[in-house]
């Protein structure tokens, strides 16, 4: 098999020295929380930029609100139970 050589000059990594079993699957956020909080912010931005677009600064500023309800209620959901674990393993 060819070695491949990177930019800086280093040789290709050793897939055989990396332990798969002790590499932990991080999650990357993929919980009911976080996908909820995520989409109420995407749609307050929706909202806001409409506002802001037509000049209506009643819809603008509201918009802005469902902004900032979106983390909340991601916050919410996970200590329901709905987000991830910690670091511990244990769930939040």
């Amino acid at each position: 098999m060819t070695e491949i050589i990177a930019r800086d000059g280093t040789g290709d990594l050793d897939r055989s020295t990396i332990d798969y079993t002790a590499v932990q699957d991080p999650g990357h956020g993929n919980t009911v929380a976080s996908w909820t909080g995520v989409l109420i912010i995407f749609l307050g931005a929706v909202i806001a930029t409409f506002g802001s677009v037509t000049g209506n600064s009643m819809i603008f500023w509201g918009g802005l609100i469902v902004c900032a309800i979106g983390p909340i209620v991601g916050l919410v959901l996970r200590a329901a139970g709905k987000g991830g674990k910690n670091t511990a393993g244990h769930h939040r």
